[in-house]
């Protein structure tokens, strides 16, 4: 699992330093601020308003994936943040990581009825939309660095009949919606279809978090709508029980 966090050190150019969570290894490059929409950033500090209004129509579009933050508000100039070592980087981004989430998960929760209902009628009427809203809400409220979600899912697949005719029939295929910023969907292959089956023994329940180890950032749930199984695989360095109880009660919602 890579942390990537990012500082404006001028107008044009950002710096950004990467954490290894398992190694507790450090990098950084310094970046043009044209190519921060490829970067899968956790957080982005600025330090100087005159950026800010140089880059806000940038910023717009990016806050939807990360917080963007006052330096000062840190007490971090940007020589301090160049400077960092691993483990105040690690405590650093722990930092905002709580608030990021935990502001996302009250708010979560104040419109959960809103939102509960916003997913069941996707799932009904709109499948696809269905995962892709998924995939940022449950990315926003548990903090994932990258996520990855396993579906059923039914295609049309030519087949001979029995007198050697070629017929379109439906087959059952598990595809995912799988990205670190944004998802895309891909159809699975045998690994997607291995795992689902071992997994069979959890769709008893609504929702579950069958695995999560925070020193190597690995989080597994598994969940089902209608008797429609789905997994969900996130890198996530912790998760509490807020997160937890949100998790829970928006699938559990989904069941009425």
């Amino acid at each position: 699992m890579i942390i990537s966090i990012g500082f404006v050190r001028s107008a044009s150019q950002v710096l950004i330093k990467e954490l290894d969570w398992a190694q507790n290894s450090m990098d950084s490059r310094l970046i043009d601020v044209t190519d921060l929409p490829d970067f899968n950033l956790q957080a982005l500090f600025i330090d100087d308003n005159e950026h800010f209004s140089s880059m806000v129509g940038l910023l717009e579009k990016e806050k939807a994936f990360y917080p963007i933050l006052d330096a000062k508000d840190e007490s971090l100039g940007y020589s301090a943040f160049e400077t960092l070592p691993a483990q105040a980087f690690k405590d650093l981004y722990l930092k905002v990581l709580n608030r990021w989430t935990m502001h996302q998960n009250f708010s979560s929760l104040e419109n959960i009825w809103s939102i509960t209902n916003h997913f069941r009628d996707l799932w009904k009427k709109d499948r696809l939309s269905y995962f892709e809203e998924m995939f940022y809400w449950m990315k926003r409220n548990i903090g994932a660095v990258d996520l990855t979600i396993i579906f059923n899912d039914v295609i049309k697949s030519e087949e001979k009949d029995e007198n050697n005719e070629k017929k379109e029939r439906p087959k059952l295929v598990q595809s995912l919606l799988t990205g670190t910023k944004k998802g895309n969907f891909h159809q699975g292959g045998t690994k997607e279809k291995e795992l689902m089956q071992s997994y069979l023994d959890k769709f008893h329940d609504v929702f579950e978090i069958t695995e999560f180890h925070p020193t190597k950032g690995q989080f597994v749930a598994t969940a089902q709508i209608e008797r429609s199984p789905m997994i969900f695989m996130a890198r996530v360095p912790q998760l509490n029980q807020l997160q937890r109880s949100l998790l829970a009660a928006l699938f559990n919602g989904l069941q009425t």
